[in-house]
């Protein structure tokens, strides 16, 4: 019952939902769908990724007390602050800590709870890069989003919770663009040589989800692997143009991810 006062609850605050009755029932469809192929585990996921297993783990327990703690201190702050599950954060760490990936690009930074987890694994690494999109703080704060958000974490800043242990660490090599995802990702992708892991976590709403996902596609290297937070009717809309039944309703928490075939 309170799943269903909850998804009632989503679809009143969206404007983009309850404006289109069209709108709420896929989006219904889609969370009905994402609940019967919810997999048990991140490692489960990482698994149908074709990802190895120990490399995807390697070091994870020298970094888990301090992204732990830094999820305690997002869940105890008020309002919202955006971010992943703990979860989600191994998802993300092992996928990167395994590829060992050259260019990775997340879009919504929020508090920073999956630029820490993501920044963890590049830093393990001793290689790579991440390039983060977020909206300037000024833009986002006391703002209805189009999916019904209304985000606290500007009053503090972009990433305001990522560790100083790594955001010292990380330096340079995190590459934060603030600006409009529609002007700023087309431009990025087309600097860089290539995509190797690409995350979707700002606006969550079909159309938007998988103009981003469309977007990156071409650029995604060979094995590369595009993940999404909140995963809606636009991934699957996706997964079925794209050719990637295997990947389409596999999630952890409505967090998917599909992999690109390698050459």
């Amino acid at each position: 019952m309170y799943a269903i006062v909850r998804h009632f609850q989503e679809l009143v605050r969206s404007h983009y939902y309850r404006s289109i009755i069209y709108h709420s029932l896929l989006y219904t469809y889609a969370k009905w769908v994402y609940a019967r192929g919810r997999v048990e585990s991140p490692e489960h996921l990482l698994t149908a990724l074709g990802i190895n297993l120990p490399a995807a783990i390697a070091s994870y327990a020298k970094w888990q007390p301090l992204l732990e703690s830094m999820l305690s201190k997002v869940h105890a702050s008020p309002g919202q602050q955006g971010g992943i599950s703990l979860e989600d954060g191994r998802l993300l760490y092992g996928i990167v800590r395994a590829l060992q990936p050259e260019y990775v690009i997340e879009t919504g930074v929020a508090a920073g709870v999956s630029n820490a987890f993501l920044n963890a694994a590049l830093l393990e690494n001793d290689r790579g890069r991440l390039f983060s999109i977020e909206l300037p703080p000024a833009e986002c704060l006391g703002r209805l989003q189009q999916d019904g958000v209304v985000f606290a974490w500007p009053e503090r800043g972009v990433g305001w919770a990522v560790p100083i242990e790594i955001r010292s660490a990380i330096g340079n090599r995190n590459e934060l663009i603030l600006g409009d995802v529609k002007e700023v990702l087309p431009a990025l992708v087309q600097r860089l040589p290539r995509v190797d892991v690409f995350f979707h976590d700002d606006l969550h709403t079909p159309e938007h989800m998988k103009w981003e996902y469309d977007v990156v596609w071409p650029h995604l290297a060979p094995g590369g692997v595009l993940i999404s937070d909140d995963a809606n009717y636009g991934w699957l809309h996706f997964c079925r143009e794209r050719g990637l039944p295997q990947f389409r309703v596999l999630n952890v928490q409505r967090l998917t991810a599909a992999r690109k075939a390698q050459a």
